[in-house]
């Protein structure tokens, strides 16, 4: 599950805004201040804690059995949704300059290229899914397909949602040259509608 979609459900984000405001607090503590049944509030922190928005902390100290504190992760900034009105703030300025397609797609390579770190030998397979997820993307690897869902261009660009797609194909390319692999971006079908996209890797000549 992406960022985008963690908090896309309102009781996620009642408790999102929850554990922004009391710090680290338990299920009863999260229940009785956003007014959910702890079975639910439950379920919703497992969601934020697999998504990376939530850490699960055991109390220090005290006696019997220790009790489960949740609280947002450290490099997770709450302001509303996460950063998602920033990128829709520096998506419209980006509109309103008149992008130049090289220059976005150049700093899309260069930008998946940063997100690998270091550069060198490493599976290309592996690295993708990483890279993409830590842009708000939900992604998967099968064969020499990379299949991207509850993708943020629509959210984050609405009048341009090609934009964004435009600039994950280009941090593929970034991560795969990053990466020493022969394989290279084909084809990309996006579906900005169902926030879902498709790319085929070729391997190089």
């Amino acid at each position: 599950m992406s960022y985008v979609d963690a908090v896309a459900d309102p009781i996620r984000l009642r408790i999102a805004r929850c554990l922004a405001e009391k710090g680290a607090i338990s299920v009863r503590g999260v229940a009785n201040a956003t007014d959910v049944h702890p079975n639910t509030v439950r379920a919703h922190l497992a969601a934020l804690i697999d998504s990376g928005i939530v850490v699960a902390e055991r109390e220090r100290g005290a006696r019997g059995r220790p009790r489960t504190h949740y609280a947002l992760a450290q490099e997770w900034t709450f302001t509303g949704q996460g950063f998602r009105g920033l990128a829709e703030l520096l998506c419209a300025g980006l509109i309103h300059a008149g992008p130049d397609q090289r220059e976005l797609h150049s700093l899309g390579v260069e930008w998946g290229r940063y997100l690998l770190g270091r550069p060198g030998d490493r599976d290309a397979r592996e690295e993708l899914p990483r890279a993409l997820e830590a842009l708000g993307f939900q992604a998967r690897v099968a064969g020499n397909r990379v299949y991207l869902s509850g993708c943020p261009c629509p959210l984050v660009s609405p009048e341009r949602p090609e934009l964004v797609c435009g600039l994950a194909d280009a941090v593929i390319e970034g991560v795969l040259a990053g990466t020493g692999s022969r394989l290279r971006l084909a084809r990309a079908q996006h579906e900005p509608a169902l926030r879902s996209c498709k790319a085929t890797l070729r391997r190089a000549a």
